[in-house]
């Protein structure tokens, strides 16, 4: 049964398959109830994996293969998929706000709406203006061909379209978004980004938009931190949606948790004469040693201890065998070998 009309809802995606993007929309979808106050909007959640998400206050939308394949387009993009969701989503509210997964609301989603009302539409934030790219190869590859087609100058602005709603029927803006996406991914198809690009080209003639800054933080920056976050507050608490859980969530820390000051001094003074190539390394590593104060904290480190493993650690390599390791105790080394499953 497809989902009647409301007369406002926010909208996620997700798909793939992938525990930690399941677990993602759910905290953010915790976090909207918790600050909504018994007032949220209809949640409307496009999904291939609709079982994840049984017995919770989501009307879904299942996604089969066969609308995944084609949501890709003729260039197989996939994040084309989120631009043709909104679409999809124009049918079933009056107003619908799209919410990237990667998301939490530290204030009422209804402050979204609110701010849409006093603007054409709304974005997570506005990022610059398209002439400040000028040498990078978004800019070179497209400037010219946007300029000739579709009168697209200058000061055209950037936007970032984790959050996406529009005061008025988007539908031909959203239409046009598809085709954009179209025509510019194989032109510059290493760019990820094309997507909010292709938005934000589509509707540049609506006028400024209102930004999602203070009621939601993305945190697509952030991604592998708040991962193992969010995966101890759901290790703790369980995946059943319960009015506790709801309660529950607002104990997850808002921004990413920091060592004590005390480590960080200590950390200064033990990298001091640490050629500074050495020492973005070498404040991974301690960090991820030292970040045991509670669940979240202790989360936080293993993505310190991730991000260390990505850009410090050739393969087989021992932790005592890297310039970076002199900032570390043998305890710090023992925890640090222990999170990375290799030998100090």
């Amino acid at each position: 049964m497809m989902p009647g009309r409301a007369p406002r809802q926010l909208v996620y995606l997700v798909y793939g398959g992938k525990p930690e993007y399941h677990r993602e929309a759910k905290y953010s979808i915790l976090s909207a109830y918790y600050h909504a106050q018994g007032k949220c909007p209809r949640i409307l959640l496009y999904t291939d994996e609709p079982a994840q998400f049984t017995d919770w206050p989501v009307e879904v939308i299942e996604l089969d293969a066969v609308t995944l394949k084609e949501w890709t387009g003729p260039a197989s993009y996939l994040h084309r998929r989120k631009a043709a969701a909104i679409r999809d989503a124009l049918a079933y509210a009056d107003q619908s706000i799209f919410i990237d997964t990667d998301t939490f609301f530290t204030s009422s989603p209804l402050t979204l709406f609110e701010r849409l009302a006093n603007a054409p539409w709304l974005v997570d934030e506005i990022e610059g203006v398209w002439k400040e790219h000028k040498g990078k190869v978004l800019h070179d590859v497209l400037a010219p061909h946007l300029a000739d087609r579709h009168c697209v100058d200058q000061n055209m602005l950037l936007i970032n379209s984790g959050v996406l709603g529009f005061q008025a029927d988007a539908s031909k803006i959203m239409d046009k978004t598809l085709a954009l996406i179209d025509e510019m991914h194989p032109m510059a198809p290493d760019i990820h980004i094309i997507e909010q690009f292709a938005v934000g080209v589509a509707a540049r003639h609506l006028g400024r938009p209102a930004e999602s800054v203070g009621v939601l933080k993305h945190y697509f920056s952030g991604k592998n931190y708040w991962r193992h976050i969010i995966g101890a507050f759901f290790m703790q608490h369980g995946e059943k949606f319960s009015d506790e859980l709801v309660q529950a969530s607002h104990e997850v820390p808002q921004s990413k948790p920091r060592p004590a000051w005390w480590h960080r001094l200590n950390f200064r003074v033990r990298s001091l004469f640490l050629p500074s190539r050495v020492r973005s390394h070498a404040k991974l590593a301690y960090y991820a040693s030292v970040m045991h104060a509670d669940v979240y904290a202790e989360a936080c480190g293993r993505g310190y201890a991730e991000e260390l493993r990505r850009k410090a650690i050739p393969q087989g390599a021992s932790i005592s065998a890297q310039p970076w390791s002199r900032v570390l105790s043998k305890q710090h080394r023992q925890h640090l070998a222990q999170l990375l499953d290799i030998s100090e």
